[in-house]
């Protein structure tokens, strides 16, 4: 693995943005070796900006990409198969989240969560107590991704 600035890396990835299709495949087909088998813009730049990632700082460690190969061969053979879902965090787990400077620790219960000494019944209750607005709980305090 070759040591290569931050600002370098940033930079060529940053460069990606305004490259229509024809341009990320050409640079595909230079820094990869492969042509891409995608059509979608974004997804060739995403992809394209991951592998030049790892390909700099290092890619999957070998168990997740182990576990991505199973998932892989399950879902070729049964493409009916739901994804896993998360596991949700075990009672006595502290979730922890900053906001605005101030760090929130929530208590996860048995039965619901508890905040500055008070109980709720979801991570969005307090989320909107933290914020002042309307979030989804977990995507707040880091359980689930945002959506592309």
């Amino acid at each position: 693995m070759r040591r290569v600035p931050k600002s370098i890396l940033q930079a060529e990835i940053a460069r990606l943005d305004g490259l229509g299709l024809p341009e990320l495949r050409e640079i595909w087909q230079q820094r990869i070796g492969t042509p891409p088998q995608l059509t979608s813009t974004e997804l060739t730049r995403r992809w394209l900006s991951w592998e030049l990632q790892a390909r700099v700082r290092g890619g999957l460690d070998a168990a997740t990409g182990r576990r991505l190969r199973q998932l892989g061969k399950s879902l070729r053979s049964n493409p009916a198969i739901e994804p896993p879902s998360r596991p949700s965090p075990a009672p006595g787990s502290v979730l922890m989240r900053e906001w605005n400077g101030v760090t929130h620790r929530i208590l996860v219960l048995d039965e619901g969560f508890s905040w500055n000494a008070e109980r709720y019944s979801s991570l969005s209750e307090i989320a909107l107590r933290i914020t002042g607005t309307r979030w989804s709980g977990p995507r707040f305090f880091g359980l689930r991704q945002t959506k592309s």
